[in-house]
């Protein structure tokens, strides 16, 4: 009897050991990327959910290649929500401005390319300027030839927190996740 009793406790006890192991070493599927001086980056977050992996880039390194980086030693993940500073025909990542002009000299958004396995990649971009211009929505057209990626949009919002947010702007006419606040 005592046996029993502690073949069962063992078998629980071994169960919830492969359980907590199993459960610690899924990866997401979801990464975010912050800039360093991205004005809301503490509200951001703020409203994360735990578990989520965050990379910070800044002027240190090249961001798209931290991004790359990460992305070739998780390849689970499938969908990149990025947090940085955006004008209507412009983005400040990793201490770079990233125009039309800079986007045609970085040399690191062709590398991402090589991620491409069948699926793009989603990059969701939480700014409201970008995606209200003709001028913001060439530039996610030319980052996503060059790195291969689905690029989300808001094109009309008030608030990248407000419940209302959609991304109802893609370069790929491909479907996309929900913001990461949802």
């Amino acid at each position: 009897m005592k046996n029993q009793v502690n073949r069962k406790s063992s078998s629980f006890f071994l169960m919830l050991i492969i359980l907590f192991v199993t459960r610690s070493m899924a990866q997401s599927n979801e990464l975010v990327v912050i800039d360093s001086n991205y004005f809301q980056k503490q509200q951001v977050l703020d409203h994360l959910g735990s578990g989520i992996p965050v990379v910070e880039v800044d002027a240190s390194k090249n961001p798209w290649e931290s991004i790359r980086q990460y992305l070739e030693q998780n390849r689970s993940a499938q969908v990149v929500h990025l947090f940085a500073n955006a004008s209507y025909n412009a983005m400040e990542l990793g201490g770079k401005t990233y125009d039309a002009n800079g986007v045609d000299q970085e040399f690191e958004l062709s590398m991402l390319e090589g991620l491409y396995q069948g699926t793009n990649l989603q990059l969701l971009i939480y700014d409201c300027n970008l995606g209200s211009s003709p001028e913001g929505l060439a530039l996610l057209r030319k980052i996503s030839d060059k790195a291969y990626f689905n690029i989300a949009v808001p094109t009309n919002c008030s608030s990248i927190f407000g419940a209302d947010l959609e991304f109802d702007h893609t370069t790929m006419n491909q479907p996309v996740n929900n913001s990461i606040f949802k």
